[in-house]
């Protein structure tokens, strides 16, 4: 595992004008992959100092025109960006050249009077010691993009790496169960189908750009391993966002859960009705299970439990739950297409 992230790092490093697809649409990922690409010292860096100098510059040249009394108000963004961007040593070039250049061009008379020189001696001074806090701020921000690109970079090559073995797994399985239904051949296919629809599932999850998701075919999906006549659906198609899907997943994967070890899924006549409607942005699902066995409400509060708050709460969304004798039921009620709450 280490040496396989150690070999993406690598050619991460090598091959940095190919980003990862689950990058490309992220500010945030666009801005890591950027600073970490540029390093100190380099034309690149070069050219980003000279461009955030040539910026600033001119609009300290609009704001000269504009008879605006502010000498280096224009600089400290410039700074911000190179020092981001390009290092330190792009962020102290564009501060000692932008003192240069307001100290030739936009204050000529600098030492014509001792009163109006050591006013702007002190402007000339603060602006280094602000400038300096900026370059600090800077750095430690670039410090912070480059973990993030890494961190991400990282987590990709362990989910690759997850669903090969996954996929691995998936095919030794397959194997185990033909040869050990191997005079049963209808319900070896039968048996594999199920754990393959659940590995399915659980690939959702992991993939670096799911494929978007109805409301319905989520839940065929979850029912697919039990059965999907099982399931009796009713609703719109609605089309749900990658962000919204996953969290939609692990709470209908619990419910689904819960249904087969209690509930009217641990029945061959049970079966669970599930209809939504859209309410402008925000679905509202409900879910009934019928012909199960007499249930009770819960005495503890499990995992499971907690987890299906926090997948509401990661959608925005509440939930009204009735543990009734004939059956579990439950309300949902989630933004149709937010990204959810972090």
């Amino acid at each position: 595992m280490a040496q396989a992230i150690e070999q993406h790092a690598a050619l991460s490093n090598s091959d940095e004008s190919a980003p990862p697809d689950s990058q490309l649409g992220d500010p945030l990922d666009r801005l890591a992959g950027l600073s970490t690409r540029i390093p100190p010292f380099s034309i690149d860096a070069l050219t980003i100092g000279l461009i955030c100098l040539g910026a600033a510059t001119a609009l300290r040249l609009i704001g000269n025109w504009t008879n605006s009394d502010f000498l280096f108000a224009t600089y400290f963004p410039a700074i911000l960006a190179a020092g981001l961007l390009a290092g330190i040593p792009a962020a102290l070039g564009v501060t000692i050249a932008s003192t240069i250049i307001v100290r030739l061009f936009f204050v000529p008379s600098y030492f014509h009077n001792s009163s109006q020189s050591y006013g702007e001696l002190v402007d000339f001074l603060m602006y280094l010691v602000s400038a300096a806090l900026t370059i600090s701020f800077a750095h430690y921000c670039r410090v912070v993009l480059k973990r993030l690109h890494k961190r991400n970079l990282t987590n990709e090559i362990l989910a690759k790496e997850l669903q090969h073995r996954s996929k691995n797994v998936c095919a030794a399985i397959d194997v185990i169960v033909r040869k050990s239904l191997a005079d049963e051949p209808e319900r070896a296919s039968k048996v594999f189908g199920r754990i393959k629809a659940m590995m399915h599932a659980n690939e959702l999850l992991t993939a670096s750009q799911p494929q978007l998701l109805t409301v319905k075919q989520l839940l065929l999906e979850a029912f697919a391993p039990f059965g999907e006549d099982r399931l009796q659906a009713f609703g719109p198609e609605i089309m749900l966002r990658p962000e919204t899907a996953r969290h939609l997943i692990l709470l209908v994967h619990e419910l689904v859960t819960n249904a087969v070890k209690y509930g009217s899924l641990s029945r061959l006549s049970g079966h669970v009705l599930v209809d939504w409607r859209e309410d402008r942005d925000t679905i509202v699902l409900a879910w009934k299970e019928i012909s199960g066995p007499r249930i009770e409400s819960p005495q503890r509060v499990g995992f499971g439990s907690h987890l299906m708050t926090a997948c509401i709460k990661a959608l925005s969304g509440t939930m009204q739950q009735k543990f009734a004798p004939d059956g579990f039921r439950c309300s949902v009620t989630f933004k149709a297409n937010g990204k959810g709450a972090s």
